[in-house]
């Protein structure tokens, strides 16, 4: 039984359901079509891998979610790709805005820019990233 598996059972024992299940490659582990058929063998129904490791924005171009695609086999996947906009740690180390005001306006400018087309903004906030109030303050804000 592979982990995924094992997953969704003990989530079920828990009384845990969920609609759709979906997941994230760390970018050093990501590789195209591979990956996306390991999600799909997997019974995931969404990947949000794809965005940028030293810079937040589009990296696919979109905030909408489409289907994945494998080039190699010319052929539609089961699998959604949920493009990634923002990651916590991209905006405060890679691009060195820490937690001031600047990251913040950072990720709201995402956010808008998601929000005026009815796009998704999709956040990735480790939660490593959670450990002082400061940290907790600043995340509570952007969910705002």
């Amino acid at each position: 039984m592979n982990s995924e598996n094992k997953l969704h059972k003990i989530c079920l024992e828990e009384g845990i359901e969920q609609k759709q299940w979906g997941g994230r490659m760390h970018y050093l582990r990501w590789s195209h079509p591979i990956t996306l058929y390991g999600w799909e063998n997997a019974g995931m129904s969404y990947d949000s891998t794809l965005s940028y490791a030293d810079y937040a924005g589009f990296r696919c171009g979109t905030c909408f979610e489409y289907p994945a695609f494998d080039p190699i086999e010319n052929k539609l996947l089961n699998l959604r790709i949920r493009p990634l906009i923002a990651m916590d740690v991209t905006v405060r180390k890679y691009m060195g805005l820490e937690l001031s005001r600047d990251a913040f306006e950072m990720f709201e400018r995402l956010k808008s820019a998601c929000k005026v087309v009815n796009g998704t903004f999709t956040l990735l906030w480790h939660n490593n990233q959670l450990e002082t109030a400061q940290e907790r303050e600043f995340y509570n804000s952007l969910l705002e």
